[in-house]
């Protein structure tokens, strides 16, 4: 009897080597690093896995969130041409340099997402992770955040026309800006942002009190963290606030931008979390939804992001890592671990005036959230 595949993992050489620039904090090296630890811990050998080569988005559906003239101007990036009006489209900056095959990384990028999203529609598959993915600070018509074309927003939109109900979990430690303008009036999107606060971190945004408008009012919910929030701090929040109002709205698909700088180690970022965050969350997505769209995201210590990553995708698939390499003279090391045969970290927790400041902010936004946004999905708070 036909195995039924149903954890699906979009990866490619060619986009894994796609170069920045040498002085660029963005790697898509990391995913190369990721899909050598899943081999390494034997996380993509069950018989229900399936690995796909991403391809190439029709271009046609970028307009389902991006402007003609953006999409125009990104045309002429792809070919490395740079214009001086470009600038304000947030094309030529230091974080989007114009760069000879952009459009064509960002368009195979977003063809995995949408494919994978298209796969979860259709009944074809119930997880689906695109380390490739996740670029949810791109809007409209502007390039920001190393994000040049918005994959989520795109896949997203197509669902909706669809009259599919979405939900969306992003947990990398920069707000999605991207994704919450594209839905900030949506009530068809459950758009939900853990982030360090806009007051230390780009984008500069994401405060608890933007909460959508018109008929996307309380569809739009910010978590903003004092920066030094710890493990015990941020699911304590993720507990109270994340978990019913997914519960609440229940979506026919989950989306979870799944970016790994709100780890202590990342070096653009100023949370505190560890890998027993990543694990946790993503075991309580998982329970909250029969079908799961991950993609990646931010990840600056590009090791560390892989490791979590493997974490994430071996959570999504149910799957218990062990070490077949760990103790073996000559076996595989892997980057700078500090713990050979284990992708966990220690526990590390915040101590003294520290911890109450990041306590008392985080009580205060959960607070708000309780008081504003539960009762509109008939929450008892």
């Amino acid at each position: 009897m036909e195995t039924k595949i149903q954890h699906i993992l979009f990866y490619s050489d060619a986009l894994a080597s796609f170069d920045y620039g040498a002085n660029h904090p963005f790697k898509p090296e990391r995913a190369k690093l990721f899909y050598e630890l899943l081999n390494r811990y034997a996380l993509i050998f069950e018989p229900n896995q399936k690995i796909m080569i991403p391809q190439r988005l029709d271009e046609k559906l970028l307009r389902l969130f991006h402007t003609t003239k953006y999409i125009e101007l990104l045309r002429l990036s792809n070919c490395g041409e740079f214009t001086i009006n470009m600038l304000d489209f947030g094309l030529g900056s230091s974080d989007n340099p114009i760069l000879n095959g952009i459009l064509d990384f960002s368009l195979e990028a977003a063809g995995a997402t949408y494919e994978g999203t298209m796969m979860l529609a259709r009944g074809e598959a119930e997880v689906v992770f695109n380390p490739h993915g996740g670029f949810h600070h791109a809007r409209s018509d502007f390039a920001e955040g190393f994000c040049y074309v918005n994959d989520i927003a795109i896949a997203i939109t197509a669902l909706i026309n669809e009259g599919r109900r979405v939900a969306y979990c992003d947990i990398d430690v920069h707000h999605g800006n991207g994704v919450q303008e594209a839905f900030y009036e949506d009530d068809r999107v459950l758009t939900i942002s853990l982030h360090e606060s806009g007051r230390s971190l780009y984008p500069w945004g994401g405060f608890e009190d933007e909460t959508g408008s018109g008929a996307g009012k309380g569809f739009n919910v910010n978590i903003p963290f004092c920066e030094g929030t710890d493990d015990n701090i941020y699911l304590s929040v993720f507990n109270e606030i994340v978990p019913p109002l997914i519960t609440a709205y229940e979506p026919d698909i989950l989306f979870i931008e799944c970016g790994c700088d709100a780890h202590k180690d990342d070096p653009l970022a100023h949370l505190n979390l560890t890998t027993a965050s990543y694990e946790t969350v993503l075991s309580k997505l998982k329970d909250l939804c029969p079908r799961i769209m991950a993609t990646g995201g931010g990840g600056y210590d590009a090791h560390k992001t892989a490791a979590i990553w493997a974490l994430s995708w071996a959570t999504l698939c149910g799957i218990k890592i062990k070490d077949s390499f760990a103790g073996l003279v000559g076996g595989m090391m892997y980057g700078p671990e500090a713990h050979a045969g284990s992708l966990e970290d220690e526990a590390f927790h915040v101590t003294g005036p520290e911890e109450r400041q990041c306590r008392q902010e985080a009580d205060r936004v959960v607070a708000y959230i309780r008081k504003e946004i539960f009762p509109l999905h008939g929450i008892r708070a």
